[in-house]
């Protein structure tokens, strides 16, 4: 089987069993596994030669041997230019260096995404800026695969892969089974919603955008009730949606693909609402279950990582170092 047929089938139905696993499950990954430095692989799509030996966990330490320490970094080189680059990898869970030469090309099969890079990544320090409360099961992978409706005009589907170029800030409200519960979380949510309306405006300056996702169905007077205590602003309310992904719907897609739905990443009803930040890289920078430093300080927390945490740019000397072939 032609690798570019495997790159296909992959990206439609997941990991092909017929071909090497790319992107193993892994634990949200330790302080001592970013320290070392480098740039973590949060996805690999493959390519046409040698990205079957880079797994997901694995870490970019240096392009023809010049170290690498960003995301961007890894942009400003541009590692699908078609022509032979040698990494120095880091192997996940070893103290293994390995030298790994890739041919990649740009990916066209990821609409709305033009030219995807073979892998997407993110400096390792960068990732390493986030709580340990704030390292669920998602942190650090790429956006996983999610679909919402927007419930408020103009209404209309959104997918995991349209949330790639623009950082996102993703409150996603699950309604516990048992009634107490239900009915604490229901009074919660609107100074929840309340509390993100209110940095809404600083956060799109920022380049951050806001959702409001509930779990359950967003009608008329649900969004209300939602809305009871917030101030609209000058934009207007935050839009609120209703999670619509499903494992079985071929339009839940992520940059990971179709494969994997969000909820069975993220929703543990004993630890519900959910709070996800992705950067605009696409990688899950921030990801928390339940509120653990309770529900303002917890969303305090977010918003303010969100707005100062999500840059991962290199030194202007290490971006004068780009070797003379990047695009």
């Amino acid at each position: 089987m032609q690798r570019s047929l495997l790159s296909a089938l992959t990206l439609s139905l997941g990991l092909c069993a017929c071909g090497p696993e790319l992107n193993p499950p892994r634990p949200p990954p330790a302080h001592s596994e970013l320290a070392p430095g480098g740039v973590w692989v949060a996805y690999n799509l493959g390519c046409e030669v040698g990205c079957e030996d880079i797994k997901r966990g694995d870490r970019i330490l240096a392009v023809d041997g010049r170290p690498v320490s960003s995301g961007a970094e890894i942009d400003q080189i541009n590692l699908a230019r078609a022509a032979p680059l040698q990494l120095q990898v880091a192997k996940y869970g070893s103290n293994e260096i390995r030298d790994v030469t890739i041919v990649a090309k740009p990916n066209e099969l990821l609409p709305p995404i033009p030219a995807a890079p073979p892998m997407f990544t993110v400096g390792a320090d960068a990732l390493d800026r986030a709580p340990d409360w704030a390292r669920s099961k998602l942190f650090g992978h790429a956006i996983p695969a999610i679909r919402f409706y927007r419930a408020d005009e103009p209404r209309g589907y959104i997918n995991g892969r349209e949330l790639y170029g623009r950082a996102a800030l993703l409150v996603i409200w699950e309604l516990p089974p048992m009634i107490e519960e239900y009915r604490r979380s229901l009074a919660l949510a609107p100074s929840v919603y309340a509390h993100l309306q209110q940095f809404s405006d600083e956060l799109a300056a920022a380049g951050v955008d806001s959702y409001f996702i509930t779990d359950f169905r967003a009608e008329p007077a649900i969004r209300d009730m939602l809305r009871q205590t917030a101030d609209p602003g000058p934009d207007g309310f935050i839009p609120i949606f209703q999670l619509s992904s499903s494992p079985t719907n071929g339009f839940t897609v992520g940059l990971e693909g179709s494969a994997a739905d969000i909820r069975e990443a993220m929703f543990d009803y004993s630890r519900a609402p959910v709070v996800v930040i992705f950067d605009r890289r696409g990688i899950v920078r921030f990801h928390t279950r339940g509120f653990p430093a309770g529900p303002q300080d917890t969303l305090s927390v977010a918003i303010d990582f969100a707005l100062h945490s999500l840059t991962d740019a290199p030194p202007v000397k290490a971006l004068a170092s780009v070797p003379s072939g990047a695009q």
